[in-house]
């Protein structure tokens, strides 16, 4: 598993018009250098998402998948730094939910292959510790 802590972003705002001036001016504070910098630090992942199934609602969604928890703060501080003070142009409201991957299931050649740790001592004939998950068949 490649990346050991995931964050989860939602972005409300207060209307259509604010969610798109949100998406206009994303490039210019989310330029190649900030991106570049939190590369380096560990960030694998930003993915960014219009949430559909909330009718009336103008979400946006962002994932975050990070190295190591260590990368994850590091950007944090870059995040704080460079983006979070654009964050009162925009009507918005954000909630983050983070956490670390327990079931992770990855396409591959052949199917799926489970990449968590109950997943590996399953394939080695091995029962997961107390708390620790089983593995799916």
């Amino acid at each position: 598993m490649k990346s050991t802590c995931v964050n989860f972003t939602e972005l409300r705002f207060t209307s259509e018009a604010a969610l798109d001036r949100y998406l206009d001016g994303f490039e210019a504070i989310w330029d190649e250098d900030v991106m570049r910098k939190l590369s380096q630090l560990g960030l694998e992942r930003k993915s960014i998402m219009r949430i559909w199934n909330h009718k009336d609602q103008f979400k946006l969604g962002i994932l975050w998948e990070y190295s190591t928890p260590r990368a994850f703060k590091d950007c944090q501080k870059v995040i704080s730094a460079h983006i979070l003070p654009h964050a009162h142009k925009f009507e918005m409201v954000a909630r983050s939910l983070r956490g670390v991957p327990v079931v992770d299931w990855r396409r591959d050649d052949v199917g799926f292959t489970r990449n968590d740790r109950a997943g590996k001592l399953a394939a080695a004939g091995a029962e997961p510790a107390e708390g620790a998950g089983s593995s799916v068949s």
